[in-house]
């Protein structure tokens, strides 16, 4: 590969630079695919495509001639690599009209690759991992000869330089160079090419030794230098990456993800690739504890950390905290703390990511559960989601759930909502935006219906072999009683943990006990008259009741213990009862006496006496059994029969098993014991008018009044022969007629003029919430008086928004906007931000409230997230729009937008595109939902009917509003961190905090946008606390015409304060010089000295004060001594102790060595070096050597027995007049 290097950059400058397009292509098997990020960016770039059917393939093996394509796609570019022809064939089975040929022949040339000896290249055959990483270093500059990527050991040597540069990077498992590489393997090693630094050679040299021609490197490969302004696209390290040289267009920016992760965005010219998480450096799936943290970062990062040498940064669904280095041990990492940290538990994905600074960010996803409002609607291609909560447990625990910015959910985001039925449950990550959140994955819930063998409260259910354990976010179902050895229906998060529980109750497990008693018989069994869920009743023998096995007593429960149970079936056929499960409660009443309504038929409110405020709905099961004993079993609100009492003896109870959560009946039992009847449209013509457009008067004198009236959304034109009750302009009411003749309405009055025949009410979101659950809807109460409804299956429900809940409405500008066919769920969902609201509709009968058509108008309403403040900006950006118009008027169109640069990189813009035809107004096109900005842009590719194809048009964009803007900091000195860059308009209030180290001294700032000053004249006083560098400010009206400048003054002029916290030791007093170092503080950089004064004299011979890590001093007096001498760069706090000096002694006995001649006597204090001894033997002291508190002796020769040694002088080694005598050795 000798001319590999050279031609390539000949190519290079004979040529433009490759230009890529951007658009990595969303394949059919996109879920498939591991290594996302790299084939994305591949394919954006156009190195390597799918296939024409639309998918990747990404298992598929690579071929040889496929890996061929590649390099030629990498050194030449797309564009110049597909015009390689073959002049002739490469080898005799590649043709010169071969897919690959043109690939192939220039790769041959280049001696890139190689064919087989008998001339065969094989280009369908598949190409092993060290070949193609072979190919991947030639690419990058490396010699082959020079770094021996040839003969014996090739494979190795190329290993070792393709995992050393980090071609490997990323790769799930252990690289296995024989194996054949997949296409999505190949994307991975190629996409870490493009990153990868190229090298070239100083020089090469050819030397022949003993006949062997051997290729020497001047020098050994080298970075290649980017000076130029390619150098950062990759990498700002002044090297030449190989994207940085073949693929200008690239560029990588190192930022997060919307949750907060570290991540790659990739961008091509101005068009977004895809922003990927990088990889973390630990994973978890429950509960992260302070431990989990520690060892998932080691100590070396712990210890950067608590002494803020680097950062940690915690995130909570995309809410970010910035925690202070003395919080770190006690919240966040702790050795030996099983505490969990940011809230984690089973079923959050918690990330931990550490960088090369060691600064460390950690993240915590949650999943949340919804179910779908609807069926997948092919039309609108999207499915609404919703947390109602009345077919599960869990989706509305106030605590656990969140509000979504925008409840819909497109199929183009997310491919699973194509398969989305109503009902079907969906599992959810959002971050937070405002007060809302944000959807960024959705992914069916799995179901299960298991078998319980057992559970443990608040932890788990057993199901066969399978522990299932509770999600973090279900803390309302933990206390679910299951019925052991009966079904339960589980829904799992995507870590199989349980996060939500299938309300229905099965009815198989519930039975009605009447009475209990027993057989006459010796061996009596105790009895009890039962009536099942399905109607059936008999007289069952009973083994157990709540835990009683005692016949006798169970026998003697008569009636009073009459109810609801559970219960098990033994082979015996005899029952155990149980109470029923914990998430409802059992409720009765008795009624008696004649014309005594005990329940009422098709009421969502059916029952009377204390019952009432019990609910039914489409599920509720309703047992009644007559005076003869019969019963009949009725299932659903629109069938809850009504029971009334008739002659003076007749008497009923009522029992029922109603959800705790919601108040509705599961279960009703009536009792009837006498005569009583057990047992119906409201007419009108309904219409809901818009406007009233005038009066009229034919030429023959009739009079008659005209509406604009809605059918379905759509508006239409009516006559009337009459005015209702004198509105005019915007009515935005519902009215009701007699006849319709064409369009001639007769008898033309308002709902709320016919109380007979339709209902109707008004309501306030804080007073009257809507809601709604299992075929039922609650409103406002009306003219029916409690605003509770029975919604038939074919009912046909309308929302109206008018201007005054513009925050509800696509266009903001609209009059008022029409969403006709909802379903009840989606209609609550609809008006969660309603404050007012009005109704109208028909029910099928004055008595059962089933509602058949509905109509709610809202006319006030809150935004619960973002700015609609519309402006007209002077300066509002820059816009550029590319059209065509097809001859059947499909306008196509794209929008380049920049804009100002005061606007926040990533806001979101609102605006209209007026279509002006041969310089007139034709058309406007609504934007007001917003698009988001990139790196302050923005592309729109967009198509819309009914535009002249014989004209030119023209484009303005208008009303245009801007969610944030950026945040600027000047001043002389000013330095902040932590700061908010960017503040959005709804916003009252921006953080920063200053960055600096001073203790003392006044910052003064201002908050100024455009001319309006928002804050004048703050300050701050800064301390040595932490949080007195905090600045807050808030109130704060924040337009989207400029961008908030902070003002900061005085920075400059702040002074760095440390002060010296003195010792506390009973009996001495410690002061400083200056003695401002322990009262105010002194300035950095002052010496301090501390000194130490005895309060009395100290008794015997003294005492020693030692400072830790200064100075140790003996007081024998009270005289003042130094114990330190500080110069000033922080705080310290100094500790000390004091010990008396005792009377110096020899400690314990003296020893000798094996030969007699060496002694060694020990003392308890240290003893002066003129330690001097005598001894009265027969030998003499040749020498002394004190170490510490040892005297070593040494003798001419060893002391006959009875011999002593006695001290002649030892003196303390700190105080002389402390001193020891007597005899220290007897031989």
């Amino acid at each position: 590969m000798k001319k590999f290097l050279s031609l390539v950059l000949a190519l290079v400058m004979t040529m433009s630079l490759v230009t890529v397009s951007a658009g990595a292509k969303d394949f059919t098997d996109g879920s498939k695919i591991n290594y996302k990020e790299a084939v994305d960016v591949m394919s954006a770039v156009k190195v390597i495509d799918g296939y024409a059917e639309g998918d990747f393939r990404p298992s598929a093996t690579l071929t040889r001639g496929a890996a061929a394509k590649i390099i030629c796609n990498l050194i030449l570019g797309p564009t110049t690599a597909s015009a390689l022809v073959a002049d002739a064939a490469p080898y005799k089975d590649v043709p010169t009209n071969h897919t690959f040929a043109g690939y192939i022949a220039y790769c041959q040339k280049e001696k890139i690759i190689s064919g087989y000896a008998d001339g065969t290249f094989r280009p369908a055959a598949s190409l092993t991992g060290y070949a193609f990483m072979k190919m991947l270093l030639g690419a990058l500059g490396y010699d082959a000869e020079v770094e021996q990527y040839t003969g014996a050991n090739w494979s190795i040597n190329v290993a070792k330089r393709a995992m050393n540069i980090g071609l490997k990077d990323g790769l799930i498992g252990d690289f296995n160079g024989v194996k054949a590489v997949t296409r999505e393997e190949a994307c991975l090693y190629a996409f870490n090419t493009l990153q990868a630094t190229m090298v070239e050679y100083s020089a090469k040299t050819s030397v022949s030794t003993n006949g062997t021609t051997v290729v020497i490197a001047g020098s050994e490969a080298k970075d290649v230098v980017n000076t130029g302004k390619t150098d950062s696209n990759i990498d700002k390290d002044g090297k030449m990456q190989f994207a940085e040289k073949y693929f200008e267009d690239l560029k990588l920016d190192k930022t997060s993800d919307d949750f907060g992760r570290p991540a790659n965005k990739w961008n091509v010219k101005k068009e977004e690739v895809g922003t990927y998480a990088n990889t973390p450096d630990a994973t978890f799936t429950k509960k992260v504890t302070k431990a989990d943290v520690y060892n998932a970062i080691g100590k070396t990062v712990y210890d950067d950390l608590k002494d803020g040498d680097a950062t940690l940064t915690t995130y909570f669904d995309g809410d970010g905290t910035k925690v202070k280095a003395a919080d770190v041990d006690s919240t966040w990492a702790n050795k030996n703390d099983t505490g969990k940290v940011n809230s984690t538990g089973n079923g959050d994905l918690t990330e931990i990511y550490v960088d090369d600074d060691n600064n460390v960010t950690i993240v915590t996803i949650r999943t949340y559960v919804f179910q779908a409002a609807t069926d997948y609607d092919a039309k609108k291609e999207s499915v609404n989601l919703t947390q109602d909560g009345s077919k599960a447990d869990n989706l509305t625990n106030a605590a656990k759930t969140i509000v979504l910015n925008d409840r819909t959910v497109e199929a183009e985001d997310y491919a699973v909502v194509k398969d989305l039925k109503a009902d079907d449950y969906v599992l959810v990550t959002a971050v937070k935006n405002g007060s809302g959140y944000d959807v960024k994955s959705v992914e069916k819930a799995e179901v299960k219906t298991v078998e319980v063998s057992g559970y443990k409260l608040n932890d788990s259910v057993d199901a066969a072999s399978t522990t299932y354990k509770y999600n973090a976010n279900a803390d309302s179902i933990k206390g679910t009683s299951y019925n052991v050895g009966k079904q339960a229906t589980l829904v799992l998060d995507k870590y199989g943990y349980i996060i939500a529980v299938e309300e229905s109750v099965v009815l198989s497990d519930y039975v009605y006990i009447e009475k209990f008693g027993s057989t006459s018989s010796l061996n009596a069994k105790a009895l009890a008259n039962a009536i099942f869920a399905d109607g059936t009743d008999a007289e069952i023998t009973v083994k157990e009741v709540l835990g009683v096995k005692n016949k006798t007593t169970i026998a003697n429960y008569g009636t009073s213990m009459a109810g609801w149970y559970t219960y098990s079936k033994n082979t015996a056929n005899e029952y155990t009862l149980y109470a029923i499960e914990s998430k409802y409660n059992q409720k009765a009443d008795s009624f008696s006496g004649k014309d005594t309504v005990v329940s009422e038929n098709g009421k969502v409110n059916p029952i009377k006496g204390t019952l009432n405020g019990v609910l039914a709905n489409d599920d509720t099961v309703i047992l009644v059994s007559d005076k003869d004993d019969d019963i009949t079993v009725y299932t659903g609100v629109k069938n809850f029969p009504g029971v009334k009492l008739t002659s003076a003896s007749s008497k009923a109870t009522v029992s029922a098993v109603v959800k705790t959560s919601n108040g509705y009946a599961s279960l009703v039992y009536i009792d009837v014991d006498g005569s009583a009847t057990i047992t119906g449209d409201k007419n009108s013509n309904l219409v809901y008018v818009v406007e009233y457009d005038g009066k009229y008067v034919t030429k023959d004198n009739e009079t008659f009044y005209k509406y604009t009236v809605l059918d379905g959304e759509d508006e239409v034109k009516i006559e009337a022969d009459n005015i209702i009750q004198t509105q005019t302009g915007s009515v935005y009411k519902v009215a009701n007629y007699l006849t319709k003749s064409g369009d001639r309405y007769t008898d033309f009055q308002l709902v709320n003029q016919d109380k007979d025949v339709v209902v109707y009410g008004t309501g306030t979101k804080a007073s009257d919430p809507i809601k709604q659950s299992a075929g039922t809807l609650v409103l406002a109460a009306g003219n029916n008086s409690t605003g509770k409804f029975v919604v038939a299956s074919d009912a046909k429900i309308t929302l109206v928004t008018t201007k005054g809940a513009a925050v509800l409405n696509k266009d903001a500008d609209a009059d008022y906007e029409v969403s006709a066919n909802m379903t009840a769920k989606e209609l609550v969902d609809a008006l969660a931000t309603a404050d007012t609201y009005t109704y109208a509709g028909k029910t099928t009968d004055s008595d059962n409230e089933v509602l058949k058509e509905l109509y709610v108008t809202v006319t006030a309403a809150t935004a619960s997230n973002g700015n609609n403040n519309q402006n007209a900006n002077a300066d509002a950006g820059v816009a550029t729009v590319d059209y065509t118009v097809a001859s059947n008027g499909l306008l196509r169109y794209t929008v380049n937008y920049t804009a100002p640069s005061y606007v926040a990189d990533n806001a979101t813009v609102k605006f209209n595109l007026d279509v002006y035809a041969s310089g007139k107004f034709y058309d406007t096109i609504s934007y007001q939902n917003g698009k988001k900005l990139s790196a302050g842009e923005f592309t729109v590719t967009d198509r819309a009917f009914g535009y002249p194809d014989d004209e030119e048009l023209t484009f303005e964009m208008s009303n245009i509003s801007f969610s944030a803007v950026k945040v600027e900091y000047k001043g002389t000195g000013a330095k902040v961190t932590g700061q908010d860059k960017t503040v959005n308009v709804t916003a009252t209030g921006l953080d920063f905090t200053l960055d600096t180290t001073a203790t003392s001294g006044t910052v003064k700032y201002t908050v100024t946008q455009g001319k309006t000053t928002l804050v004048n004249n703050g300050s701050i006083n800064v301390t040595n606390v932490a949080t007195s560098k905090d600045v807050s400010a808030s109130g704060l009206t924040i337009t989207d015409d400029a961008a908030v400048v902070v003002t900061i003054e005085g920075m400059d002029k702040l002074t760095e304060m440390y002060k010296v916290t003195v010792p506390t030791v009973s009996g001495f007093t410690f002061t400083t010089v200056p003695a401002a170092a322990a009262t105010t503080g002194v300035a950095a950089g002052t010496e301090v000295y501390v000194y130490v004064t005895a309060d009395s004299a100290p008794a015997a011979y003294g005492v020693e004060v030692a400072v830790a890590g200064y100075d140790t001093v003996v007081l024998t007096d009270t005289n003042k001594a130094q114990v330190a001498k500080i110069t000033m760069s922080k705080d310290v706090t100094l500790t000390a102790t004091a010990t008396a000096i005792a009377a110096l002694a020899q400690d314990g006995t003296a020893t000798a060595s094996a030969d007699g001649k060496t002694i060694t006597v020990k003392f308890n204090r240290n003893i002066a070096d003129d330690a001097a001894f005598t001894t009265d033997g027969d030998a003499v002291i040749t020498g002394v050597t004190v170490s510490g508190k040892t005297a070593t002796i040494t003798l001419n020769n060893a002391l006959s027995s009875g011999k002593k040694i006695t001290i002649g002088t030892v003196k303390d080694a700190v105080y002389a007049a402390n001193t020891a005598s007597g005899d220290v050795y007897t031989a």
